[in-house]
């Protein structure tokens, strides 16, 4: 039945692109699974929440016993990467639509069964147990359903929420050797459909780097004149790779044969909410606009600051200009929200800016803090070179 079942379904089913085998498993796993080199057998997989937030999944395995009659087995157990590590359990002794009776003493583990996946579409199903007739192997599953449109990247853009807000987050990448002049900065973009990762340098020698993410290395980074860029993405598209983790709240390093070379210190980025929005901030709807007091350590230096309350939306943006190019973290209270990326402009004029604004919008970066009452600081490295404590109105 499955076997038979797969191919007609799979024949409707919409192509999915071949991804890499570095993949993790997603909700977008959820579906039937066929046993393809077993007659009428299968796993029926959905990957479920805890109340906790925990990722598991429970797997209904539908063979066959020594009577050569209908028998299942159950599995659950965490969600490790591109695997499953189950308990396996065993029913017995229950009759048809026999009433139901506090516990579960029916129902008792029997053994083990890990899948390992190698992308959307194939895995591999490892089992051991004591049970005569069943014993331990291992066989090949292939997707027989999915979710009703749905299609699975096996990267982090699957367990999305639907209703997550957009937004944009750039975190600067310093030198970890004094009087070096490479720098860089990696960028994270989170939407509904997408999710993007990048590390891009400059001035940095010419070679192989590798990038780790929580000191868990993630890919190279090809440094060719000075310059270069790794792009992630899920879903994955061409030239880039597929993103299988989250760099939130993590230790951003480039990594060249000598050690560290590029590195974002204390600075990462914002973890975000995991869809929960909480209580929206009232922001009032006093508009505020201030100017950035300069420290000394560039003369001709300034900047301001601006809040802009209105019915439907606010804006809050810091503007800096006649500073050196580069970039800039921008520190609100204790916290850095952003960089502000400085550049010549066509005129001549050198400035740079940073926008905020909730709901967010392309382009500009959500606003779920308060600036209001908050010290501002414009840093160069550890350096205020403009700061202003924001008015309280």
């Amino acid at each position: 039945m499955f076997r038979k079942l797969s191919l007609m379904l799979l024949i409707s089913l919409f192509a999915v692109a071949a991804y890499a085998d570095d993949v993790i498993v997603t909700r977008n796993f959820t579906g039937g699974w066929d046993q393809t080199n077993h007659e009428s057998q299968g796993i029926s997989l959905q990957v479920i929440d805890q109340a906790n937030g925990e990722k598991i999944a429970v797997a209904y395995w539908f063979t066959y016993g020594d009577d050569n009659r209908s028998a299942w087995f159950l599995g659950v157990g965490a969600v490790i990467s591109n695997r499953i590590e189950m308990t396996l359990y065993e029913a017995s002794g229950i009759g048809f639509l026999e009433d139901n009776s506090p516990g579960d003493d029916k129902v008792v583990a029997v053994g083990t069964m890990e899948i390992e996946f190698s992308d959307c579409d194939d895995g591999v199903v490892t089992f051991s147990t004591e049970i005569a007739g069943v014993g331990a192997g291992t066989f090949p599953i292939s997707r027989l359903t999915d979710l009703f449109n749905t299609d699975c990247s096996g990267g982090i853009s699957d367990d999305t929420p639907s209703d997550v807000l957009a937004s944009e987050q750039r975190i600067s990448l310093v030198a970890a050797q004094q009087g070096d002049l490479a720098s860089g900065h990696a960028d994270f973009e989170e939407r509904a459909d997408r999710t993007k990762f990048s590390v891009e340098v400059e001035d940095m020698t010419d070679g192989n780097y590798r990038i780790l993410v929580g000191g868990t290395d993630r890919g190279e980074l090809i440094v060719n004149l000075g310059i270069g860029e790794t792009e992630f993405r899920s879903p994955v598209e061409a030239g880039k790779i597929l993103l299988t983790f989250d760099p939130r709240g993590e230790l951003i390093e480039v990594h060249g044969d000598q050690g560290v070379v590029l590195t974002s210190g204390d600075v990462v980025f914002d973890p975000g909410d995991d869809g929960d929005n909480g209580e929206p901030i009232d922001f009032g709807m006093t508009e505020i606009e201030v100017e950035l007091s300069n420290t000394g350590v560039y003369p001709l230096a300034s900047g301001d600051a601006r809040l802009r309350p209105e019915t439907d939306r606010t804006d809050f943006s810091v503007e800096i200009e006649d500073v050196p190019i580069g970039s800039y973290p921008l520190r609100i209270g204790t916290t850095v929200v952003g960089t502000i990326e400085v550049v010549q402009l066509q005129d001549g004029s050198v400035e740079g800016e940073l926008e905020f604004r909730n709901p967010v919008e392309p382009g500009k970066v959500l606003l779920d803090f308060d600036p209001r009452g908050q010290q501002i600081d414009v840093l160069q490295g550890e350096t205020v070179i403009l700061e202003i404590l924001f008015p309280d109105v």
